[in-house]
């Protein structure tokens, strides 16, 4: 019955009552206990069709509320700030979009010691990475990120750093495919504005350049949970690789694992690897030789020259491949973090195998007490948040940091003694050794300072047996705003 039916029938009984009230008394047929009870009859039956009436009202009322949110929910955009960053979201959740910024300046000054003949590093500044992108959701289900470098220094021209695809429609299971880093150690999965220096532990930078690195064409399944992370991918080149004919195929794959988990202290344990079963052709042609070259910067990268002062030349070879053995945690405001890295090359040409290693151990301390926090989407840890954030209403203190690191890389195998050539098969790539301590400032979660001290060693012989050892001293110098 609807609503305006209701309303006609409450009045007419209503209008009935009044009749039958008034002809009663007209014509005295009725005593008074009667009509008293008549009256006391509809009465009732009015109050009873008054709260039928309220009842429809808020049930209608309730109705056009959920069909107005049905018919806005999608279209509605909300925006708001997260951590700073300007997210746009409909307000059903399908849809999102989050643009994303990351800009890194550095500046540095080398001094040379020891140092092989025309090898100059040139100080001054660049933009490390200026990279400008987006990443959201699509249909609740899908994600997508787009990331592009304007970045980088000497040789390094700007690229994709990241362009994929992914569905997360079937977690804790993740499917990801395009151009990205695929996962590969704590280093490697660690976010650039995370660092606790600079760049990377140089073992890991030369592991993951193997397989992985930024704008690797890849595809992954990758699952994860509150205390686990594990990854499998199949990749590919990197964008904006030189020509090559016919393209690198490999297996790349991490597994990490919280053991600690409690309120001050957390430790994870990770292992990782990769196999390069399909070498790119060095030339065109059916019988083109395959090789790799493994070389590193001295973890600084504002030279414009990109000098490598250790090197393997490139290797002959049909597969390689390393692996990787990490562990990582805090305790309060105390972190730390090693690994140990090992690398196979299976070289071709008559030449024996050739293996390759490095390892390295950093910590830090947050002096202002905050800590880093594991981020299992990651599987790494992430940067301190400011308890007291510095901004222009308020003179906080913000997060201050200290930290060190030592790291080790081997790039040399059967590489013989000095002033006698290289033994057959030997390769002299050199053995680099860095010291590197630094401090860093956060004033909120969006600016960081940066401030490195770094000593390197390499001990390195060409193929006579002369020497081509180097010593290099460098301060650098990070401003980095990123969200």
């Amino acid at each position: 019955m609807s609503f305006t039916m209701k309303i006609l029938r409450a009045g007419l009984m209503a209008g009935v009552a009044v009749f039958v009230s008034v002809s009663g008394a007209a014509a005295g047929a009725s005593s008074p206990a009667d009509a008293n009870a008549r009256l006391q009859s509809l009465e009732s039956e009015i109050s009873s069709l008054q709260a039928e009436v309220q009842d429809l009202k808020r049930s209608q009322s309730q109705q056009y509320a959920d069909l107005r949110q049905q018919s806005q929910g999608a279209g509605d955009v909300r925006l708001s700030l997260n951590g700073g960053k300007p997210v746009l979201k409909t307000a059903d959740g399908a849809f999102s979009f989050e643009p994303r910024l990351m800009v890194q300046y550095d500046t540095a000054y080398y001094a040379q010691g020891e140092m092989p003949a025309g090898i100059d590093f040139s100080s001054g500044s660049n933009f490390r990475r200026a990279r400008f992108g987006a990443d959201g959701t699509l249909f609740t289900d899908w994600a997508y990120e787009f990331i592009y470098d304007f970045g980088g220094s000497g040789v390094e021209g700007t690229s994709i750093t990241s362009a994929y695809i992914q569905y997360n429609g079937l977690a804790p299971f993740h499917f990801r495919i395009g151009a990205y880093a695929p996962p590969e150690s704590f280093e490697d999965t660690t976010s650039p504005t995370d660092f606790l220096f600079l760049e990377r532990a140089q073992p890991t930078d030369v592991a993951r350049s193997i397989a992985g690195g930024d704008g690797r064409d890849a595809a992954t399944v990758f699952a994860y949970g509150d205390n686990y992370f594990a990854a499998l991918s199949y990749t590919g080149s990197v964008v904006g690789t030189g020509a090559q004919f016919d393209e690198q195929q490999a297996l790349v794959g991490r597994a990490a694992y919280r053991l600690v988990n409690t309120g001050d202290a957390n430790l994870a344990l990770g292992a990782d690897a990769s196999y390069v079963f399909r070498l790119p052709d060095i030339a065109p042609g059916p019988n083109s030789p395959n090789g790799i070259s493994l070389s590193e910067r001295p973890e600084l990268n504002v030279d414009d020259n990109s000098i490598r002062l250790v090197s393997t030349g490139t290797l002959l070879a049909d597969k390689v491949w390393h692996w990787g053995a990490e562990a990582a945690g805090n305790w309060r405001s105390l972190y730390g973090q090693g690994g140990y890295y090992n690398i196979h090359v299976n070289r071709t040409g008559g030449l024996g195998d050739a293996s390759f290693a490095g390892w390295y151990a950093q910590a830090s301390w947050v002096l202002t007490g905050e800590a880093r926090t594991w981020n299992p989407a990651r599987g790494a840890f992430s940067a301190p948040k400011p308890a007291d954030p510095f901004t222009l209403g308020h003179a906080g203190t913000g997060a201050w940091e200290i930290a060190a690191r030592y790291s080790v890389l081997d790039l040399n195998d059967n590489a013989g003694i000095a002033l006698l050539p290289t033994p057959a098969g030997g390769v002299r790539g050199g053995e680099q050794k860095i010291w590197t301590a630094g401090i860093s400032w956060y004033p909120n979660t969006a600016i960081r300072f940066m401030l490195d001290y770094q000593h390197t060693d390499v001990n390195r012989l060409d193929p006579l047996g002369a020497s081509l050892d180097a010593r290099l001293d460098a301060v650098s110098l990070r401003t980095q705003v990123a969200f």
